[in-house]
């Protein structure tokens, strides 16, 4: 079973260029389901530390891959 995280960076692989939350949350529910509730938190929780991220995120570093652009808007580091 994959994590959120894997299949946020799915949905910006599938999907390329900036996304909004919105926008990932929509391609993963079409492609699996309304298994996960929450995608703010998580893809604010994936920004890369050198790209103004959490340091006190516990996701691992290697899923932190997005670069906040603006607000709500991220963009994958890294393909």
């Amino acid at each position: 079973m994959k994590t959120q995280a894997e299949v946020i960076i799915e949905a910006f692989k599938a999907l390329g260029g900036v996304r909004s939350i919105q926008e990932i949350e929509q391609w993963v529910v079409q492609q699996y389901g309304e298994k996960w509730k929450d995608f703010g938190t998580p893809m604010a929780d994936m920004v890369a530390t050198d790209k103004g991220g959490s340091n006190s995120s516990l996701i691992p570093p290697e899923y932190r891959v997005l670069e906040r652009v603006g607000r709500g808007r991220y963009k994958l580091l890294k393909a």
